[in-house]
């Protein structure tokens, strides 16, 4: 599972980049390989869930401090236009700290998943507690690409 240090640290950024690496270079099935159960194991930890704008308000509302910032898998892919995530709790607290999000209120953190409107929202697992909203750019997202390679990860 990932941790809040993960995301502190840039760990985070370096599992998924090496994720899409493997991702760019396999040419052979990834279901039922070895590679493929690997990074099944590593990302059924994050429990990935589609969720609705309803969903990621009740998570907003139910938090102790929200924050904003730049999507993590958007880190992986610089050249992407700007757009942000919320994230929640001890991880927007951690974000914060070292620089990579701004404290937002609860209405700003709704606002911020209604602004970048491009993809379905996906809520993640921090150090065992959904503290990650995100409105994808599937293009870019870890967890859609996985799908696109038959690797189902996103609860629906």
């Amino acid at each position: 599972m990932a941790e809040v240090k993960d995301y502190i640290t840039g760990k985070i950024c370096r599992d998924i980049e090496q994720t899409f690496a493997i991702l760019e270079k396999t040419k052979d099935p990834l279901p039922g390989s070895p590679i493929g159960l690997a990074i099944a194991k590593k990302i059924k930890k994050l429990h990935p869930r589609k969720i609705t704008i309803e969903e990621a308000v009740t998570l907003i509302q139910d938090a102790q401090k929200c924050a904003a910032g730049r999507r993590v898998c958007d880190e992986v892919h610089p050249d992407s236009k700007y757009a942000e995530s919320v994230f929640l709790d001890e991880l927007a607290e951690g974000l914060v700290d070292v620089g990579k999000a701004r404290y937002v209120t609860c209405e700003e953190a709704k606002e911020t998943l209604e602004k970048y409107w491009q993809g379905p929202l996906v809520v993640t697992s921090v150090s065992g507690k959904y503290m990650e909203i995100c409105r994808t750019f599937p293009k870019n997202c870890i967890y859609w690409n996985l799908e696109k390679h038959k690797l189902p990860c996103i609860e629906r």
